[in-house]
């Protein structure tokens, strides 16, 4: 039993690493046109970057939750 709930914080760590990673990149890139459409001057980019990453730390502290109530 204990094995299996390291295996599945083990994934739930590795899915927060790559949701973090997209989050950002998606925060960076969208913000930056975003930014040159409406010239923000990275006003934009910081915004969603800390946005969509805020929802990446949400999603992580969920599933933790979520992983402690099952075991």
């Amino acid at each position: 039993m204990r094995q299996k709930n390291t295996i599945k914080l083990i994934a739930v760590a590795t899915n927060f690493i790559f949701e973090m990673l997209i989050a950002l990149v998606i925060g960076f890139f969208l913000g930056n046109y975003l930014d040159g459409v409406f010239d923000f001057n990275g006003f934009l980019t910081a915004l969603l970057m800390v946005l969509l990453g805020a929802g990446a730390i949400w999603q992580f502290i969920r599933r933790l939750i979520k992983l402690g109530k099952t075991s």
